[in-house]
């Protein structure tokens, strides 16, 4: 089985799991252990290891410790102290020593003779003379070394960090009068880069610590760590494009390497997602770590995803150079950008994590398509041409098997293949009867420098996008091979997404225009769905210029030219530019014309058996619910929530839950405006008997599972409305089932929503806070909700033993209650 690096913490292995990961830094290793074994004398020789965040330091250091652990000649004279990675809280010399007698304390096993220690150790957190604080922990270790009869190895993380936070002056030459002295005690350190405390002649530890630097894995390191991650052999190539996207960091390949070891689609679409998930607190932890202005440099040169000049990168942070450069000094102080080549006078920079800016793209990316086509382009990278070809066809076969909804995500799959240069040349040998070799060449030339430009500006550098795209378009637009010209079209309609993402929606018309004009008597049906895409686009170009009365003309010709649409695909942006129409008369203030264009949108496309066009639909018929229930045409709106409940409410036509359960949430305000209680709580019902069904022909096969994730909220919901309706009919008793029923379906939930907090503070004032605890505290969902039955506790004059935090958040929900109380005219 592969090994499981979703910690960003090491320290949580096992020493049999550390042992089995551990298979390159050994030459690192090896010269560590033999400076401790070395250290015999009367004066030690003290080392750090200098690395970026995720070369390997911490692993390395926890390594060392269970070398000196397992080998018995170092383990009869060495004891390691492994200090936390991050140890914040000492700000001076004592508290340094401090912190090295409770990490021992910790560590060691449980023995007589121990509680003493802890005695002792309870006593010193009370001393408040930093001197005496320094003298007894101090003396207490040397006593715990003598009484071993060995010496004390102290691996302690981020001394950079360390001597940046601290606050006493002379902690460091406290710190080297006792290394330089005592050989009992012995340092060896991480950093992430040089600081000035070991290179300055003034100050405290300079010319103490030999410095061992880790440097970026080298091809067969990296092949290793793969390898050893993925559980399997790799193709050299594949290994390689891993370490060119990692830039050879441990960390990054190991989780890219565990990434890509899967085969099925769907295994891979979820590892997308868990690839974000899991890179999200590491880099947003180094961001925030970062001072404003540095940060803005930083993320303008991850955006550029190319090595730039200061000037460049002002430009893009919207900085002077001068203020840049200092700023671009400063992260390279701190290790997190990289001089990356240029002239002495031009210097270049880079973002020394490389794969940052994949994190970058995919936690800005919007949408099934973006992340589609991040996923596709990182299986490009990853896979060598037989296993791509493998993959494809894989995909088919689960294409075959998938619902409605899925097979789109394939299908947008399958779209991004084609504007790779194998998937270009799969497609090319598919018809060789009709492709001689030059339209070939050409069609791969062409496609490559698609590829390209789609790459570049999916990676924020549109500059360099433009470039590719224009070229491509200048040297290929006069083509008359189809294949050549499918290439040119996508690259106009490229040119047209990526201007409209830079605001320039003037040129963005001018590409999109030409795209129309030279293809609007094309057969394709690939070019058809491209040219329906590249109205729906127009239209939305036009609107952000204040030209409504063109967007909503360009509406029409979509409609006129694709109305009959030939494929699903023509069908879904056909869909999507009347229901953009609708919503531009909605904008323009147009409440009547706009009704009318969702009827239209409905009596089209209605009875499609297309789950992305029922979509459309489905919303459309939610917005002119809202629309009549805001012209207080209440029982219009009850009639289309209805109506649309009826038509797509059932799980068979594709699980539109958000549509149906957005119904169900008009139709009950109204009921609730008209005091029709009764029939508010059968609407509850109704959706909760629609949701038993989903779930059931989920489970039998039926029905696609795409959205099955969102049942317990639209259930949630369901329950919340009916808790209100009870206690506005004055029947509280019967509320009982239904909070039963939301503290259960908080579990299927990542979070608790807003409105369920007030639902439940509600449903205390009308229950009693005593007995409205007792059913949370019975729930499953206890933990979840502590801060708020700490509220209710406190409300009743109790006093409850819970931490600080969780009693601060429960004195702010008491205000929330006093407020609710108020507004509800209750007691």
């Amino acid at each position: 089985m592969p090994i499981a690096t979703k910690t960003d913490n090491p320290g949580f292995l096992t020493d049999a799991e550390l042992k089995r990961m551990f298979c390159v830094r050994l030459g690192e290793l090896e010269s560590l252990v033999e400076t401790v074994r070395e250290n015999t004398g009367g004066s030690n020789q003290h080392a750090v290891v200098i690395g970026r965040r995720g070369s390997g330091k911490t692993t390395l250091l926890l390594r060392l410790a269970m070398e000196i652990r397992s080998d018995a000649e170092l383990s009869s004279r060495l004891h390691p102290i492994v200090f936390a990675e991050e140890s914040h809280r000492i700000r001076t010399c004592g508290q340094f020593w401090l912190e090295c007698l409770s990490t021992l304390a910790r560590q060691i096993p449980r023995r007589d003779g121990e509680a003493g220690l802890r005695r002792t150790l309870e006593e010193l957190w009370k001393e408040g003379d930093d001197r005496l604080l320094r003298e007894r922990c101090l003396g207490a270790l040397l006593d715990f070394a003598d009484q071993e009869g060995k010496r004390l190895v102290l691996a302690v993380e981020n001394l950079d960090m360390m001597f940046s936070e601290m606050m006493d002056p002379d902690a460091g030459w406290c710190l080297r009068k006792t290394l330089q002295t005592e050989p009992r005690i012995m340092m060896i350190g991480s950093a992430t880069s040089r600081f000035d405390e070991i290179d300055r002649p003034d100050l405290a530890l300079y010319d103490l610590f030999r410095v061992l630097h880790l440097r970026p894995l080298t091809r067969g390191e990296s092949i290793a760590l793969c390898e050893n991650v993925a559980d399997r052999p790799l193709e050299n190539g594949a290994a390689r494009r891993l370490e060119i996207l990692t830039g050879g960091n441990p960390r990054f390949l190991a989780v890219m390497a565990r990434f890509g070891a899967a085969r099925s689609f769907r295994a891979l679409m979820s590892d997308l997602r868990d690839l974000v998930d899991e890179l999200t607190a590491y880099f947003k932890g180094q961001e925030e770590t970062l001072p404003a202005e540095e940060r803005r440099v930083y993320l303008a040169l991850t955006e550029l995803w190319r090595p730039a000049t200061a000037r460049e990168v002002a430009e893009r942070a919207r900085t002077e150079t001068s203020k840049c450069s200092a700023h671009l000094r400063r992260l390279i102080g701190r290790g997190v950008v990289l001089e990356a080549g240029g002239t002495s006078r031009r210097k270049q920079y880079y973002v020394s994590e490389r794969l940052y800016n994949i994190y970058h793209l995919l936690r800005r990316s919007r949408g099934t398509d973006r992340l589609v086509g991040a996923l596709v382009d990182f299986m490009d990278a990853y896979y060598s041409a037989p296993e791509f070809e493998e993959l494809v066809d894989r995909m088919v076969e689960e294409e075959a098997t998938a619902g409605p909804a899925t097979r789109l995500i394939y299908r947008a799959a399958f779209e991004q293949m084609n504007r790779t240069p194998i998937a270009a040349w799969r497609l090319v040998r598919q018809h060789p009867e009709h492709v001689s070799d030059d339209v070939k060449e050409d069609t791969e030339d062409a496609s490559a420098l698609l590829n390209r430009g789609v790459e570049e500006c999916a990676g924020g550098d549109f500059a360099a996008g433009l470039r590719t795209l224009d070229n491509l378009l200048h040297e290929f637009r006069p083509h008359d091979a189809a294949t050549v010209r499918d290439v040119v079209a996508k690259a106009l309609v490229n040119k047209g997404n990526a201007l409209t993402r830079m605001e320039r929606h003037g040129e963005a018309l001018t590409a999109l225009e030409e795209l129309l004009e030279s293809f609007q008597s094309t057969n394709s049906p690939e070019l058809r769905v491209v040219l329906a895409s590249a109205l729906v686009n127009k239209a939305v170009c036009l609107k952000a210029l204040g030209r409504t009365r063109e967007a909503l003309a360009v509406s029409d010709e979509l409609d006129r030219r694709f109305g009959e649409a030939g494929s699903p695909d023509e069908a879904d942006a056909v869909a999507m530019g009347m229901f953009n129409h609708a919503n531009i008369l909605r904008e323009s203030g147009r409440t009547d014309e706009e009704l009318d264009a969702y009827e239209a949108l409905l009596r089209r496309f209605g009875s499609s058996e297309s789950a992305a066009v029922l979509a459309h639909v489905a919303a459309g018929q939610v917005n002119k619910a809202i629309g009549l229930f805001k012209l207080k045409r209440w029982e219009e709106s009850i009639a289309v929530c209805e109506d649309l409940l009826e038509r797509f409410g059932e799980p068979a036509s594709g699980g539109l839950l958000e549509s149906m359960g957005k119904a169900m949430i008009v139709k009950s305000a109204v009921l609730s405006l008209q005091g029709r209680i009764p029939e508010q709580l059968a609407a509850c019902d109704d959706l909760l008997s629609r949701l038993d069904r989903y779930e059931a022909q989920v489970s039998s096969g039926e029905a696609t599972d795409h959205e099955h994730a969102t049942v317990p909220s639209w259930r949630l919901q369901a329950h919340e409305i009916r808790v209100y309706a009870r206690i506005k009919e004055g029947d509280v008793s019967a509320a009982h089932s239904d909070m039963h029923a939301i503290l259960a379906n908080l579990q299927g939930l990542e979070e608790v929503p807003a409105r369920t907090v007030t639902c439940l503070l509600a449903s205390g004032l009308a229950l009693g806070l005593d007995e409205m605890a007792s059913l949370i505290r019975a729930s499953p969902s206890a933990n979840r909700l502590a801060p708020l039955t700490t509220a209710f506790e406190l409300e009743m004059g109790l006093e409850p033993r819970v931490a600080n935090e969780t009693l601060e958040v429960a004195e702010d929900i008491q205000g929330d209650l006093r407020r609710l109380r108020k507004r509800l005219g209750v007691g």
